[in-house]
């Protein structure tokens, strides 16, 4: 991991450490594709009032919830300038491509010869991810995301992947951007071996939005 991305990760565990307790879910809508996997089946008739009633109350992003592989969520946020003065804003995250296992490493190794092979146990996941700077109150000032700073994985069993251990991609989910831009690159992490994991985006104040990723 190179200086800079080292010194990005721990501002980033700084500031997750202070402002932990105060993780919630943003505010996200999603644009729907005839080309999304839904999560229905044959048994879904079969769910009791309790599953109905969790799936009404758990907000759309979160972690009993999140948004389906493929879909694109918008996301509001905010901007400040120097004076302190607030913009809102949004912005487009879409997951459109995971490649994990040996495909993926093997991707990997085009991308840089120096990429390693995933320890016993775990595998390598890559999510191709978009992102697009849709609305802004001003046109003055960026809006930065970062695979690092702002992505992680969490398994199935609620643990946050610590992200020690990142590939170099190309082209690398690191991008500032002004109002009606938009980048996409790969976010790379490990992950256990079959483990169905999700990918969480975090702000830098702890509020998040989960996505499937199959």
């Amino acid at each position: 991991m190179n200086a800079k991305k080292t010194f990005g990760l721990l501002i980033l565990v700084l500031l997750i450490s202070i402002l932990g307790a105060c993780q919630s879910t943003k505010e996200v809508t999603v644009k729907r594709s005839d080309n999304v996997k839904t999560e229905e089946t044959e048994n879904d008739s079969k769910s009791t009032e309790i599953e109905e009633k969790e799936k009404v109350e758990s907000k759309l992003g979160s972690r009993s919830n999140p948004v389906l592989f493929q879909q694109t969520a918008t996301v509001e946020d905010k901007l400040h300038n120097n004076d302190g003065d607030e913009f809102a804003i949004k912005f487009d995250l879409t997951v459109s491509e995971v490649i994990r296992g040996e495909e993926a490493f093997n991707q990997l190794k085009t991308m840089n010869e120096f990429n390693e092979a995933a320890p016993e146990g775990y595998e390598w996941v890559l999510a191709k991810t978009k992102v697009k700077f849709t609305e802004s109150e001003t046109q003055d000032l960026s809006f930065m995301i970062d695979g690092i700073m702002n992505f992680n994985m969490v398994s199935e069993s609620g643990d946050i992947y610590s992200g020690d251990i990142v590939p170099t991609t190309e082209p690398d989910f690191s991008f500032e951007l002004y109002v009606g831009s938009e980048q996409e690159g790969y976010i790379g992490e490990l992950v256990k071996t079959g483990e169905n994991a999700q990918l969480r985006y975090q702000d830098m104040l702890g509020e998040h939005v989960f996505f499937n990723l199959q």
